[in-house]
């Protein structure tokens, strides 16, 4: 990793900015790398720039279109596309997620936003979709939580984690997708290519 990348990591970590635990992005680095019909990304939850920087340095053709709901990490996502000189290639949108508009389609959709709206952003961009689109979540497991709830004596807590797991239970059984749930990478990361 170059060193004006690893500082935006390791600033990210000192600050406490959600950005993909370091497995979790080496395991979606190599799924772009080992499909080479990924190019155009949308990515929901920009942080500062992290992921889809790391995303379209995959190869030269890559497109990342990623929305950010929060001004000041939106801000600082575009410096750090600027500085990366990538700004051809990465959009950054300060928008809700689920209110982000656009007629494009995208060949992977990468969801890492508000954990309880998952179920929302999914339907939300199959219109952006089509036969083949991998929609790609984070944070499956919520830090074991999900599948272990004495790991949290927050109620609010507790109840996110119930509709992760709602969530996942559905994506797993959803007819419209061919998924595999990987427990082990990331934090609970389920990559659903789309069937239908």
């Amino acid at each position: 990793m170059k060193d004006s990348l690893k500082m935006i990591h390791d600033t990210a970590r000192e600050n406490h900015i959600p950005i993909m635990k370091d497995d979790g992005m080496d395991f979606l680095i190599e799924y772009l790398t080992s499909h080479e019909n990924i190019r155009d990304i949308l990515e929901i939850g920009t942080a500062v720039g992290y992921s889809a920087i790391r995303m379209a340095s995959v190869r030269w053709d890559m497109t990342v279109d990623t929305v950010e709901v929060d001004p000041a990490m939106y801000a600082q996502a575009v410096k750090n596309v600027e500085a990366e000189s990538l700004s051809d290639r990465i959009h950054c949108y300060l928008c809700d997620g689920a209110q982000f508009e656009t007629d494009r389609i995208y060949d992977l959709i990468f969801i890492d936003a508000a954990k309880s709206q998952y179920r929302r952003y999914l339907e939300h961009f199959m219109k952006n979709s089509r036969p083949g689109t991998v929609f790609l979540f984070d944070n499956l497991a919520f830090h074991g939580i999900v599948d272990d709830n004495s790991l949290s004596h927050n109620r609010s807590t507790v109840q996110m984690v119930h509709k992760i797991r709602k969530f996942r239970d559905h994506l797993l059984q959803d007819e419209r997708f061919d998924t595999v749930y990987y427990e082990d990478s990331g934090d609970g990361i389920a990559v659903a290519c789309r069937r239908l």
